[in-house]
């Protein structure tokens, strides 16, 4: 990868004057054949290496950021919800479609280094939360828990969040409830995940910006406009503030912030950034920009 030392001195330079939730390092480009189009990306736990979508197809391509190695993972597969364990197992999402040409979605997972490949929930019309934490995979199917350990031993559940109906759920020791901490009637629940240790919930709400509240729906707590979050630790959280005129995005900004609402952002504001995914240990953070490009922002931990 090539650094871009004048963009982090300019960075550096800029958030010089206000409180600092996390310290960059630098930002580098991530270098992806011309002809590849990155529409979001997702770094691994250990932070050396990617998963991308692209702008063209519904494949997922797996990018090592040691030697830049390549390859296609899968020719159908979402970016949504894509999860890689620590083993560097990728659990994606697949959807087919029946004879009456109605939707089913399925949790697969394929090892990049083998290619080896396994269905972890057959095709069902209410897949709801996945979410994985080491090697384990818990996935939320017509609103029960699926667990599967990828290494074989025993499945240690944790809370899953998800959206069913509308409605923000939890599930935990096997039971799904909803919780809907800003109430049931008019709201749109998105983007919900909860923390890495298992104690609050982080929601987006359409119109009102993104929250916290506690695993049981309680104390909803408004953290600022920051789209598509996702935890960095259990006290901070990154995502995107994002502009767009109707059609296209006409700005977007890569932010972290503290569940006590102290923002900080951390890309320039000449950079259309988006979709961040941080390292399991919050080390480094990959996002896309429209002009189909991946980044990669250092953090000095």
């Amino acid at each position: 990868m090539k650094h871009f030392n004048i963009m982090a001195l300019m960075l550096a330079m800029s958030l010089a004057a206000s409180a600092q939730v996390l310290s960059v390092g630098s930002i580098e480009k991530v270098v992806i054949p011309a002809q590849i189009s990155v529409d979001q990306a997702v770094i691994a736990p250990d932070g050396k290496s990617l998963v991308i979508s692209t702008n063209t197809d519904r494949s997922l391509r797996y990018v090592s950021l040691d030697d830049g190695q390549m390859k296609t993972l899968t020719d159908n597969g979402s970016i949504l919800d894509l999860k890689i364990a620590d083993n560097g197992t990728v659990i994606y999402r697949q959807s087919t479609f029946n004879k009456r040409h109605f939707r089913f979605t399925s949790i697969q997972s394929v090892e990049p280094a083998t290619m080896a490949r396994q269905q972890l929930v057959e095709p069902s019309r209410e897949l709801g939360g996945v979410a994985v934490r080491g090697n384990q995979v818990m996935a939320v199917d017509n609103l029960k828990l699926k667990a599967q350990a990828l290494d074989n031993k025993v499945v240690e559940e944790v809370p899953v969040a998800s959206i069913h109906r509308g409605q923000l759920m939890i599930t935990r020791d096997g039971v799904t409830t909803a919780i809907n901490p800003n109430g049931k009637h008019g709201q749109s629940y998105l983007w919900p995940s909860v923390s890495p240790d298992g104690t609050k919930v982080l929601y987006y709400l359409a119109t009102m910006g993104c929250w916290i509240c506690d695993i049981d729906g309680s104390n909803p707590q408004r953290i600022g406009v920051i789209r598509a979050p996702r935890w960095i630790d259990n006290s901070t959280i990154v995502g995107m503030r994002d502009e767009d005129d109707g059609q296209f995005y006409t700005a977007s900004t890569v932010v972290a912030a503290t569940l006590d609402g102290i923002t900080q952002d951390l890309t320039p504001a000449d950079m259309i950034a988006m979709f961040p995914t941080p390292s399991a240990d919050g080390s480094k953070i990959a996002f896309s920009t429209p002009a189909g490009e991946v980044y990669i922002i250092n953090i000095n931990r």
